[in-house]
Order: structure tokens, then C-alpha cells, then sequence
């Protein structure tokens, strides 16, 4: 899009009939669609790759699963690339929009190309030394399998950590299998790296796709009781191809195990599907059932959160938070209180993505709030979960570094301790567009990002009772301090720290020093709150 001239695309309305953009250039046109609706990702790009004349046309696209206005769907780029939880598959699929092929042979210009390409160098040749960064391109995130050791990955529904089959999953399980072939490759101009093409050479699991990951994994093996890899690549080739979010329909699988599990499920409510756990067979019939909303998939198709409505006591299996499945780790014993606060209070639900509690990037600002031996304690998750002091401050801090690198468009793994500080942030935006701004001018625009969202939430009549987690995580356990008074007491720090009120409400003090004055009578915003 950037080398066509465009920087955002914005779609209103409904088409009456399927369609799909093509942008070449200059030249912009609605086109008919009919030929690529029910086409799985894969079989759109082909079809779009030869009706335009040229495979080096990028393509986003929906799946079945966005067609048929699945809760579950997301966008994909490049057949595997992913824009994931939220649904905004069926956003698009509510509009009768197929796809957006794009060419574009221009060029960007830099402002300050010597000095760009000098910081980008420094950076580059820190990341390249860093055996973090090593680790990171041999394995990707699919690395944080390994948690399973240390009795911290999600398993069957987060009931436990301890997965007993998560060494043949993990990613050196990836890479030696005997089935599976896979290759290196890596994003675009991206030195890191950190991806790889897969293929399941034999058998009934026989597949290919790309971009195995942590959250393409655990969803559909640990979270669901699967050890069998290359069934679990299986059906994370189908999500790619239906349209569907690996996250959430594992989540919203594993939900419907665990009603099966405590019986509230039967095979007469599950069109004869046996949903015991590891049954991967199971799964992979279930998937496009989901897609194209068929049968018992078709209640699943609406997410385990409206699920859980129709299925009669099945509030103690439900593991939401705003709606939104919670992912990646398990919060269990030994799991930071902060990881727990972020899911709480990622603002468009269970989010590992909007947050997770520490960040390297905003040490400088941390150690000014809470001081260096504070902030030590913090960054060693050895001790960090022992103790709620201070974690609503880095969290928010945190937070807003997160919102920012995702208004800048950088990947999370070329950032923090081996990647762009904070300063060289303000210098990589400076050469590239010659826009000057300090580190502390660009926390700033990660503050007011989080606020414009929690304001948004506050709109729609969201508060501090949606800020929370599903009551399983409130359960003390052995070495876990997980209770909802502390939990509370932690929540409190944070808002304070936030500038909101007792409610989450952001005040008009805070609006007003973000220069979001306008909001302030939008959502009924106190005038001020007590001091952190």
C-alpha cells in the first residue's frame, strides 16, 4: 500500500454483492467478487495472482469463516500472514468484502537517509549480537513451549500448567520430526528473521503452511489436550485457510472439551463429535463445522463467551475476559500478579498482546517512579510474583510503549533490551520522516493511544467490573498470591497511576493533559483523583 501512495484505506458501508479492491497505483476500482466467495485464503491469492497477471501482488483476504460472519474469523496477508483476535473477518464479511490486492511500484522517501541507515545499522549489528536474538530466529516464539516444563502453559482450559505432552510439541520436536519438513524464512527486510515454511510430509495430518508459532500451537495442542504435532499443524493449515483465529477457536474448543468433561456436553448436543480431550480427529472435523457454521458449529462460531449463554452451567468452564478468550500463559502458581492485571485490563479483552507487565523500554521511566532496587525486583520474575508493589505502574508504562511500537508498525522483537530504545525510537522517527520528537514526547502518544481506547470502552458502557478475570484465576493455589482482594488493591494503584477515577473512568485532568479535552464530556469524566 505504502509503495502505491496509500497509508490507510477506510470502507464504509455495505456492498449488496461480494467485491474486492484492487489498488494498482494510481488506478482504484471495486471489482466483482462473486468468483472468489467461499474460496478458502489460499485458493483467493491464486485466483487473484492469475486474473491480475502478476504474483507479486500482496493480497489481504477472508476465509469461509468471514463470509459466514464467524465471531472467531481474522484477516489474512500473503495467505498466512494474520491480523488475529476481535473478528475482524466477519467485519469484513459483514461488508461483502473478499479481499484487497494491492500493486504499488513506488518508493518512499526518508528524510535523513545517512543518519537512517546509521542508527538502523547500530541497531542492527546489537540485535545480530545478541544471543536472544539467536534464539529467536532458530525458534520463533513456538520457544515458549518450553514453559510447559515449569508448569506454566495453558493446559486443557487452564485447569493446569503442566502439560505432560509438551516436549513433543515444542520446537525442537518441530525440528527433528521425522514428517515434518520446514525452512527458514523470515518477514520482509526484517533481520530477525524468525519464521519458518512447514510441510507434513505423510499420513492423515499431511499439510503445509507456514508461520507456526507459539499461538498457533498451544491453542490447538496444550489448551486442548493434543501432543500429536503434526495433527496440530493440520489444523492450523485449516484456521489459515477457513478464516479462522488460532487463538480464539482453540480457546473456544477447548471450552466446549471442558463442558464435556463435567458433562454438560453430550454426544447428542455435539452431532456425534467425542470432544474428550486429545482428540485431535475430533477437532479437525470440527473446524470447518465452525467455519461455515454447521450444526454444533455453529453455536461455537460465536465464540465461547455467547457460548457459555446457551450451555447451561458452563459459567465454570468460561475463560473470558470483555468477552475475549484469554491466551498464552497459563496464571497459575509462579505467574506474575502483572501478567494477570494486563489481561484484566487490555482494552479489547484477554489481550497478551496490548501488554503483559514488564517492559525493558520503559525501565528509564520505571526507575524514576519506583527506584532502582524496586525496579530490579520487578524485572525478576523470580520474585515479581510474589509481591503486587508496584505492578500497576509498569504495567501502564508498559502498556504504552506497546500502543506505541503498534502505531509505528514495529514488531516486538525489534525492540527492548537488543532492539530500539525508547531514544533511538524518537531518532528512528525523526530520520525516516524528520519529525522531531523526545522519547518522553512518544510515551506520551502510547498514554494517549490507551486512554482513546479505555474512553471508547467507558462509552459503550464498560467499567471497573469488566476489568477483571474469570473467577477460576481467583482460587489461591500453593506459591500464588492470585486472590481478588489483592487483585483489587493492585487494580486501584493502577488506575490511580493512569490518572482514572475509582470506576477506570479517565479524569478530565488526564484528558485534558493529553489534549483529549473533547472526550472529557463524552464519558462523564471526574474532575480529579488522588495522588499515586
Amino acid at each position: 500500500m505504502k509503495l502505491a501512495g496509500y497509508d490507510q484505506l477506510i470502507f464504509y458501508g455495505r456492498s449488496p454483492k461480494p467485491v474486492y479492491l484492487w489498488i494498482d497505483n494510481d488506478r482504484v476500482e471495486l471489482r466483482d467478487a462473486a468468483h472468489l466467495w467461499g474460496k478458502t485464503n489460499r485458493e483467493t491469492n491464486k485466483l487473484l495472482w492469475k486474473e491480475l497477471g502478476d504474483r507479486e501482488v500482496r493480497v489481504l483476504s477472508i476465509g469461509p469463516a468471514g463470509e459466514n460472519l464467524v465471531r472467531l474469523a481474522k484477516v489474512f496477508t500473503n495467505i498466512t500472514r494474520s491480523g488475529g483476535k476481535g473478528g475482524m473477518g466477519a467485519v469484513m464479511g459483514s461488508k461483502n468484502l473478499k479481499a484487497v490486492a494491492v500493486r504499488g511500484t513506488g518508493s518512499i522517501k526518508i528524510a535523513r537517509p545517512a543518519e537512517f541507515l546509521k542508527l538502523n545499522k547500530r541497531v542492527y549489528d546489537r540485535l545480530m549480537a545478541s544471543p536472544a536474538t539467536r534464539g529467536t530466529m532458530e525458534t520463533g516464539s513456538l520457544r515458549l513451549m518450553r514453559t510447559g516444563k515449569y508448569g506454566n502453559l495453558t493446559t486443557r482450559n487452564a485447569q493446569s500448567g503442566w502439560f505432560e505432552g509438551w516436549e513433543k510439541v515444542n520446537a525442537e520436536a518441530f525440528h527433528s520430526h521425522p514428517s515434518i519438513k520446514n525452512k527458514h524464512k523470515g518477514c520482509s527486510a526484517c533481520p530477525v528473521s524468525c519464521d519458518h515454511y512447514y510441510q507434513v510430509t505423510e499420513g492423515l495430518y499431511a499439510c503445509y503452511g507456514e508461520s507456526n508459532e507459539y499461538g498457533t500451537t498451544y491453542p490447538l495442542s496444550s489448551r486442548c489436550g493434543v501432543d500429536n504435532l503434526p495433527a496440530v499443524l493440520k489444523m492450523h493449515s485449516m484456521c489459515d485457510q477457513l478464516g479462522l483465529d488460532t487463538h480464539s477457536t482453540g480457546a473456544t474448543i477447548s471450552f466446549a472439551m471442558h463442558c464435556w468433561q463435567e458433562g454438560l456436553l453430550t454426544a447428542k448436543d455435539t452431532d456425534g463429535l467425542d470432544l474428550s480431550w486429545g482428540n485431535a480427529d475430533a477437532m479437525i472435523e470440527l473446524l470447518p463445522r465452525i467455519a461455515y457454521r454447521q450444526g454444533f458449529g455453529n453455536l461455537l462460531a460465536e465464540g465461547s463467551f455467547r457460548a457459555s449463554q446457551e450451555i447451561k452451567g458452563s459459567e465454570i468452564c468460561l475463560r473470558t475476559t470483555k468477552g475475549m478468550e484469554v491466551s498464552a500463559l497459563y496464571l497459575g502458581p509462579g505467574t506474575s500478579w502483572v501478567h494477570g492485571l494486563a489481561y484484566a485490563t487490555a482494552t479489547r479483552g484477554a489481550d497478551h498482546l496490548r501488554g503483559f507487565g514488564t517492559s525493558v523500554m520503559a525501565l528509564p521511566r520505571l526507575r524514576e517512579i519506583l527506584g532502582s532496587e524496586a525496579t530490579e525486583v520487578m524485572m525478576n520474575w523470580r520474585d515479581s510474583y510474589r509481591s503486587i508493589e508496584g505492578k500497576g505502574v509498569a504495567l501502564a508504562l508498559n502498556q504504552d510503549d506497546v500502543a506505541l511500537c503498534n502505531s509505528l508498525e514495529l514488531c516486538n522483537r525489534v525492540t527492548g533490551e537488543a532492539g530500539y530504545n525508547l531514544d533511538e525510537l524518537a531518532e528512528l522517527l525523526y530520520t525516516t520522516t524528520g519529525v522531531e520528537m523526545s522519547a518522553n514526547d512518544l510515551m506520551k502518544i502510547g498514554e494517549r493511544i490507551f486512554n482513546v481506547e479505555k474512553a471508547f470502552n467507558v462509552r459503550e458502557g464498560m467499567g471497573r467490573k469488566d476489568d477483571t478475570l474469570p473467577p477460576v484465576f481467583f482460587v489461591e493455589k500453593k506459591d500464588s498470591g492470585m486472590n481478588e482482594a489483592k487483585f483489587q488493591e493492585m487494580l486501584d494503584g493502577y488506575y490511580r497511576f493512569r490518572g482514572w477515577d475509582h470506576e477506570g473512568i479517565p479524569t478530565r485532568q488526564k484528558l485534558e493533559e493529553l489534549g483529549l479535552s473533547y472526550i472529557a464530556e463524552q464519558i462523564g469524566a471526574a474532575e480529579a483523583v488522588a495522588a499515586l
